[in-house]
Protein backbone atom coordinates (compact mmCIF):
# COMPACT_ATOMS: atom_id res chain seq x y z
CA UNK A 1 0.00 0.00 0.00
CA UNK A 2 2.69 2.47 0.76
CA UNK A 3 4.47 1.95 -2.51
CA UNK A 4 1.13 2.54 -4.38
CA UNK A 5 1.13 5.99 -2.57
CA UNK A 6 4.71 6.41 -3.34
CA UNK A 7 3.71 5.78 -6.91
CA UNK A 8 0.39 8.12 -7.26
CA UNK A 9 2.52 11.38 -5.07
CA UNK A 10 5.19 10.94 -7.76
CA UNK A 11 2.82 10.77 -10.74
CA UNK A 12 1.44 14.39 -9.33
CA UNK A 13 4.50 16.10 -8.82
CA UNK A 14 5.86 14.69 -12.18
CA UNK A 15 2.47 16.23 -13.61
CA UNK A 16 2.45 19.01 -12.18
CA UNK A 17 5.82 19.76 -13.13
CA UNK A 18 4.92 19.67 -16.44
CA UNK A 19 3.16 22.93 -16.73
CA UNK A 20 5.30 24.55 -13.97
CA UNK A 21 8.01 26.71 -16.36
CA UNK A 22 5.26 28.21 -18.99
CA UNK A 23 4.21 31.67 -18.84
CA UNK A 24 1.71 33.32 -16.27
CA UNK A 25 -1.53 34.32 -18.28
CA UNK A 26 -1.29 37.80 -17.96
CA UNK A 27 2.34 37.50 -19.72
CA UNK A 28 1.24 35.14 -22.43
CA UNK A 29 -1.95 37.13 -23.79
CA UNK A 30 -0.16 40.26 -23.62
CA UNK A 31 2.22 38.60 -25.93
CA UNK A 32 -1.02 37.36 -28.63
CA UNK A 33 -2.03 38.82 -31.69
CA UNK A 34 -5.78 39.06 -32.13
CA UNK A 35 -7.55 36.45 -33.55
CA UNK A 36 -8.21 36.27 -37.12
CA UNK A 37 -11.29 39.20 -38.27
CA UNK A 38 -14.42 37.11 -37.26
CA UNK A 39 -13.07 34.36 -35.04
CA UNK A 40 -13.29 33.86 -31.32
CA UNK A 41 -10.93 33.34 -28.70
CA UNK A 42 -11.98 30.21 -26.65
CA UNK A 43 -9.48 30.04 -23.42
CA UNK A 44 -9.47 26.45 -21.24
CA UNK A 45 -8.07 26.43 -17.76
CA UNK A 46 -7.96 24.25 -14.89
CA UNK A 47 -7.16 26.30 -11.85
CA UNK A 48 -6.85 23.17 -9.33
CA UNK A 49 -2.95 21.92 -9.00
CA UNK A 50 -3.04 19.53 -6.40
CA UNK A 51 -6.57 17.48 -5.96
CA UNK A 52 -6.94 14.77 -8.81
CA UNK A 53 -3.78 15.87 -10.66
CA UNK A 54 -3.19 12.59 -12.02
CA UNK A 55 -6.41 12.96 -14.65
CA UNK A 56 -5.35 14.59 -17.08
CA UNK A 57 -7.79 13.98 -19.82
CA UNK A 58 -7.41 15.33 -23.37
CA UNK A 59 -10.14 18.48 -24.06
CA UNK A 60 -11.60 18.38 -27.28
CA UNK A 61 -14.04 20.75 -29.49
CA UNK A 62 -16.50 18.45 -31.36
CA UNK A 63 -14.17 15.81 -31.99
CA UNK A 64 -10.22 17.25 -32.62
CA UNK A 65 -8.46 17.52 -29.63
CA UNK A 66 -6.81 20.28 -28.75
CA UNK A 67 -5.40 20.01 -25.67
CA UNK A 68 -4.63 18.23 -22.38
CA UNK A 69 -6.59 19.56 -18.79
CA UNK A 70 -3.11 19.80 -16.80
CA UNK A 71 -3.97 20.96 -13.16
CA UNK A 72 -2.85 24.97 -13.22
CA UNK A 73 -2.65 25.54 -16.46
CA UNK A 74 -4.57 26.79 -19.48
CA UNK A 75 -4.66 26.66 -23.43
CA UNK A 76 -6.70 28.29 -26.00
CA UNK A 77 -8.47 28.03 -29.61
CA UNK A 78 -9.35 30.55 -31.97
CA UNK A 79 -12.48 29.20 -33.89
CA UNK A 80 -15.07 31.05 -36.31
CA UNK A 81 -18.67 31.44 -35.10
CA UNK A 82 -21.04 28.34 -35.02
CA UNK A 83 -22.25 25.74 -32.08
CA UNK A 84 -19.72 23.65 -30.62
CA UNK A 85 -18.91 21.00 -28.00
CA UNK A 86 -16.61 21.41 -25.67
CA UNK A 87 -15.73 17.26 -24.34
CA UNK A 88 -12.96 15.61 -21.55
CA UNK A 89 -13.22 12.12 -21.30
CA UNK A 90 -12.50 9.84 -18.44
CA UNK A 91 -14.96 7.05 -17.64
CA UNK A 92 -17.70 9.22 -19.30
CA UNK A 93 -17.54 12.08 -21.66
CA UNK A 94 -18.45 15.47 -19.71
CA UNK A 95 -19.58 18.16 -22.27
CA UNK A 96 -20.90 21.56 -23.01
CA UNK A 97 -22.13 22.96 -26.24
CA UNK A 98 -21.78 26.09 -26.53
CA UNK A 99 -22.54 29.00 -29.48
CA UNK A 100 -19.16 31.14 -30.73
CA UNK A 101 -20.36 34.55 -31.64
CA UNK A 102 -17.51 36.45 -34.08
CA UNK A 103 -14.85 38.49 -32.23
CA UNK A 104 -15.71 37.49 -28.49
CA UNK A 105 -13.26 36.03 -25.80
CA UNK A 106 -14.95 32.76 -24.32
CA UNK A 107 -13.48 31.44 -20.65
CA UNK A 108 -13.85 27.52 -19.91
CA UNK A 109 -12.92 25.96 -16.96
CA UNK A 110 -12.10 22.80 -16.46
CA UNK A 111 -13.50 22.04 -13.30
CA UNK A 112 -12.96 18.83 -10.95
CA UNK A 113 -15.96 16.02 -10.07
CA UNK A 114 -15.69 13.11 -8.06
CA UNK A 115 -16.72 9.98 -10.36
CA UNK A 116 -17.38 6.27 -9.45
CA UNK A 117 -14.07 5.52 -10.39
CA UNK A 118 -11.97 8.45 -10.87
CA UNK A 119 -12.42 12.35 -11.15
CA UNK A 120 -13.83 13.98 -13.99
CA UNK A 121 -13.43 16.96 -16.06
CA UNK A 122 -16.03 19.24 -16.40
CA UNK A 123 -16.19 22.18 -19.16
CA UNK A 124 -18.07 25.12 -18.15
CA UNK A 125 -18.10 27.94 -19.46
CA UNK A 126 -17.84 30.66 -16.97
CA UNK A 127 -17.91 35.03 -16.36
CA UNK A 128 -14.42 36.62 -17.59
CA UNK A 129 -13.99 38.40 -14.40
CA UNK A 130 -14.41 35.03 -12.44
CA UNK A 131 -11.88 33.29 -15.30
CA UNK A 132 -9.24 36.17 -15.21
CA UNK A 133 -9.25 36.16 -10.80
CA UNK A 134 -8.54 32.02 -11.45
CA UNK A 135 -6.08 32.57 -14.37
CA UNK A 136 -3.54 34.16 -12.25
CA UNK A 137 -2.24 31.46 -11.02
CA UNK A 138 -2.36 29.43 -13.91
CA UNK A 139 0.73 28.79 -16.70
CA UNK A 140 0.62 28.41 -20.20
CA UNK A 141 0.95 24.66 -21.71
CA UNK A 142 0.48 23.60 -25.54
CA UNK A 143 -1.82 20.60 -27.05
CA UNK A 144 0.72 18.06 -26.38
CA UNK A 145 0.81 19.11 -22.52
CA UNK A 146 4.26 20.92 -23.28
CA UNK A 147 5.33 24.81 -23.81
CA UNK A 148 8.78 24.11 -25.16
CA UNK A 149 7.91 26.17 -27.95
CA UNK A 150 7.10 29.56 -26.05
CA UNK A 151 9.59 32.31 -26.02
CA UNK A 152 9.29 35.77 -23.91
CA UNK A 153 7.83 38.22 -26.83
CA UNK A 154 10.94 40.74 -28.13
CA UNK A 155 11.64 44.09 -26.25
CA UNK A 156 9.29 46.76 -27.81
CA UNK A 157 10.66 49.40 -29.03
CA UNK A 158 9.84 52.22 -27.14
CA UNK A 159 10.92 50.28 -24.22
CA UNK A 160 14.20 51.83 -22.67
CA UNK A 161 17.46 49.32 -22.70
CA UNK A 162 18.20 47.15 -20.45
CA UNK A 163 21.16 47.65 -18.60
Amino acid sequence: MKKIFQLISLAGLVAMAGCATGPDFKTYNASLSAPKEGESRIWFYRPSKFLGSGIQPMVYINDTPIGKSQPGCFFYADRAPGTYEFRCTTEWADKTLYNVVANQVTYVRLSLLPGVLVYHILPRIVPEAEALKELQDCRLITADGMNQNWAPPPAKADSPPQP
